[in-house]
């Protein structure tokens, strides 16, 4: 049996705010969650960005509930949207949301990766490495330009 590897989206950003930077992740998870594609998780950088995304994701869009959580909070495994970190990773998602330097533990269990990549030359360098990870893993590779 062939394996199907994920399909791997590159977001680049010229020249955009973090918060609405952020704010795009938050309508491209309410899209996935629309889609009924769950588990989604997000990968943030830190704890702190998780926390700052939780409360935007309550908050960005008047008309708008996704169900989400901090991975690891009490009996909330379940939650449709996960928000983690390197040291606290969901496992097993059908989609990945990737704002970290970092490639998620179970990317490759996953059927879609959404890489965000900001216009900062180190972060740049690299999404060019994880880009290099995925193309050798047989991932299908793609570029969204986000002016």
């Amino acid at each position: 049996m062939i394996e199907q590897k994920p399909d791997v989206l590159f977001h680049h950003f010229h020249s955009i705010g973090s918060k609405n930077y952020l704010l795009y992740v938050c309508k491209l998870v309410e899209k996935g969650f629309k889609q009924k594609i769950q588990p989604i998780y997000i990968q943030t950088k830190n704890q702190q960005q998780a926390i700052q995304l939780d409360k935007l994701l309550w908050t960005f869009k008047q008309d708008s509930f996704i169900p989400h959580t901090i991975v690891g909070a009490s009996g909330l495994d379940s939650t449709p949207v996960q928000i983690g970190w390197n040291e606290n990773q969901f496992h097993t998602a059908a989609a990945i949301v990737n704002l970290s330097e970092e490639i998620p533990i179970s990317y490759l269990e996953s059927k879609k990766i959404h890489e965000i990549i900001d216009d900062d030359e180190v972060k740049k360098n690299k999404a060019r490495e994880r880009w290099k990870n995925y193309k050798s893993e047989g991932c299908h590779l793609g570029v969204h330009q986000i002016k």
